[in-house]
């Protein structure tokens, strides 16, 4: 079985998910690592050359392919989920997992981080906002949601392992379109 994490740019999929792989000994994939390997540069760049829609089209062709994957921590882009038919691509891949962290600590981790090229640019806290009220309904489509805050890495591995011993697939909820 792969484990699909989602969540909000800064809410700590990739170090969750590098931490849970290494627990569960599964292989790790960040969809964006990924994607810089496979195109030769940095997401920025693939932004300001390319631009935003072909970055997501080349999200979209990797969610594609998740679904061969097996025993695998998949991290992904925090956009990835939210273009249309990615999250049910990422439901026949694995169980999903939303790290949902709070505003207050993406906004703290954010504040360092000058990687991030739809944040570049624009008031921080305004678009913060603005795309986690459009992402969060898609996000919560997810099987299962883990509140990260004031938890470390280890308490959020563990919760998510707990929980996979008693995961089901065929019991899922068919979300609302």
């Amino acid at each position: 079985m792969n484990l699909v994490l989602i969540g909000f740019m800064g809410s700590g999929k990739t170090a969750v998910g590098r931490r849970l792989a290494q627990r569960l000994g599964y292989g790790f994939l960040d969809t964006d690592h990924y994607i810089e390997c496979q195109i030769g540069c940095s997401i920025s760049e693939i932004f300001s050359i390319q631009g935003e829609e072909y970055f997501r089209r080349l999200e979209s062709g990797l969610a594609d392919r998740l679904n061969r994957l097996h025993n695998m921590v998949v991290s992904t882009g925090g956009g990835l989920p939210v273009t249309t038919g990615n999250m049910e691509k990422l439901r026949a891949a694995g169980a999903v997992v939303f790290l949902k962290a709070s505003h207050e600590d993406i906004l703290r981790r954010l504040s360092r981080d000058n990687r991030r090229p739809i944040l570049r640019g624009e008031d921080l806290e305004e678009t913060v906002a603005r795309l986690l009220s459009e992402r969060l309904p898609v996000y919560e489509q997810a099987d299962l949601v883990v509140e990260t805050q004031d938890k470390g890495i280890n308490r959020v591995c563990g919760e998510i392992i707990h929980w996979i011993g008693n995961f089901d697939p065929a019991s899922r909820d068919v979300p609302s379109s």
